[in-house]
């Protein structure tokens, strides 16, 4: 089995943890393009990539999906990219998220958030184990 095909067949398995739970990633990547309005302000066209951006943050797992299909197919940085925006994490917010988490002793949190947790992280090792082909 292809790298591709391996990281497309786990990609479909954090989709569906992701659908499963419902989380999306709208929320981070909308506090991101909020950091970006208070660092550079009011620009039209941050605000309507702002706009596309959750758009399809908002479609979670199925986002997640898609970026699997078109890893399958080898278009494996435009994958990678939907697969990070559906998710809304990469390792280090997930990581960052655990051990907040942990120090603040919320074990309920995790364990009610177990299933998301592992679909985030599963779309992290996806994006990993994706191998793009050289553009020249």
């Amino acid at each position: 089995m292809r790298r591709n095909d391996e990281a497309a067949l786990l990609a479909t398995v954090s989709a569906v943890f992701l659908l499963l739970t419902g989380y999306s990633g709208a929320r981070s990547v909308r506090n991101f393009f909020e950091l970006l309005v208070d660092i550079f302000g009011d620009r039209a066209f941050l605000i309507a990539l702002a706009y596309a951006f959750v758009a399809i943050a908002s479609l979670g797992g199925f986002a997640v999906l898609a970026g699997g299909y078109l890893i399958w197919k080898d278009r494996v940085r435009t994958g990678r990219l939907l697969i990070l925006i559906g998710s809304g994490a990469g390792l280090f917010t997930l990581l960052l998220f655990l051990l907040v988490q942990i120090r603040r002793g919320n074990v309920d949190l995790l364990l009610s958030v177990l299933p998301a947790i592992l679909g985030v992280a599963i779309g992290i090792i996806a994006r990993l184990r994706a191998k793009a082909t050289p553009i020249l």
